[in-house]
């Protein structure tokens, strides 16, 4: 009788998994302010010709032709009662065609005089949002949410402050956590910037400050959450995949600013790192000089790391965080034996 042994490779604690992710269809939703300030109302600059060229433009460059486009006019808290909106896909020229002709015939005489109510247009872009697809809203605005009392007219008045506005915005981090929404609060023109709505956003996560009448920013965002690596294959780097809104729009020489926590495994190498090949490369070196062998001696079994982006270029980031998870095991071996007889 002949023995055969067969060794297979098993890796210990954990199956394997992908670093990738497979991502979902998007929708974007346009909140378009048509406030009469737009035009130039009430000593403001005309700025109406310009948003919405910048917005016709966004639409058209969107490179997927099924994601879905919502955009809703926006006045006072009752003015979508007389107002259209439309929701259509990005692919459909013709519905376009035919929701910029509508939106050509705007004009301060022919929009309704309602007062501007931010956090209802938030509301109502909440109430839009598809839990099926990854969400992007755009809130556009050239002012602040208006007083109350505003004005008598139902369709014209505000029921909300701007203290609404605010326990609004402060939410938004555990809001979109499991609703894949962004949110980027565009301020069309200096009458539209307060700062201490910027300050809340800025602490807030998926959500971002715009300023200009281009709110066709570039964003990218990793792949993944999160990598695993093995001490006992001696990384000395890691790879991150991006995925853009559109590669277009970011410059030649897009640097990105890294931040590892501190931890006993690893360093980085250097603490900004170029976008080339749409991914990043980061080097690794191990902390303290230390050998492998020696961090495989004194590390746990796993560890969680924290890897940070950012920029301080107009690119925004989403999902900037990533978790590193470092493993400290080797392959086992498990040896089957089959016999046959001779």
């Amino acid at each position: 009788m002949r023995i055969k042994l067969l060794p297979i490779l098993i890796l210990a604690l954990v199956s394997l998994q992908s670093n990738s992710q497979n991502f979902k269809k998007e929708k974007r939703i346009y909140m378009l302010d048509i406030t009469k300030s737009m035009w130039g109302s009430g000593d403001n600059i005309d700025i109406f010709e310009e948003v919405k060229n910048a917005l016709y433009k966004g639409i058209a460059e969107i490179k997927d032709p099924e994601t879905v486009v919502t955009i809703i006019p926006f006045q006072a808290t009752h003015t979508y009662e007389i107002l259209q909106s439309w929701t259509f896909k990005a692919g459909n020229i013709t519905k376009l065609k035919e929701i910029k002709s509508k939106i050509d015939f705007y004009n301060v005489n022919t929009v309704p005089g309602g007062y501007t109510d931010i956090y209802s247009a938030l509301k109502k872009a909440k109430e839009n949002i598809d839990k099926d697809r990854i969400n992007y809203i755009f809130l556009l605005t050239d002012g602040e949410q208006s007083k109350i009392p505003s004005a008598t007219k139902k369709t014209s008045k505000i029921d909300f402050s701007v203290v609404d506005l605010k326990k609004s915005l402060n939410n938004w981090c555990d809001f979109s956590m499991n609703r894949n929404s962004h949110l980027f609060y565009v301020m069309l023109s200096k009458e539209a910037i307060n700062e201490s709505i910027v300050n809340i956003i800025n602490e807030e996560c998926n959500a971002y400050i715009v300023q200009g009448t281009n709110m066709n920013i570039a964003f990218v965002k990793p792949k993944t959450k999160r990598l695993k690596l093995n001490l006992h294959d001696e990384p000395t780097d890691i790879e991150i995949n991006l995925e853009a809104n559109n590669w277009g729009y970011l410059k030649e020489d897009t640097f990105i600013d890294l931040d590892l926590d501190d931890n006993s495994i690893f360093e980085l190498v250097n603490d900004k790192v170029k976008i080339e090949s749409k991914k990043l490369v980061i080097k690794l070196k191990n902390k303290g000089d230390l050998s492998f062998l020696e961090l495989q001696k004194i590390s746990d079994i796993e560890s969680n790391l924290l890897l940070t982006l950012s920029t301080k270029d107009d690119l925004k980031i989403l999902n900037p965080e990533i978790n590193i998870i470092v493993k400290n095991h080797k392959e086992r071996i498990l040896t089957l034996e089959f016999s046959e007889d001779e």
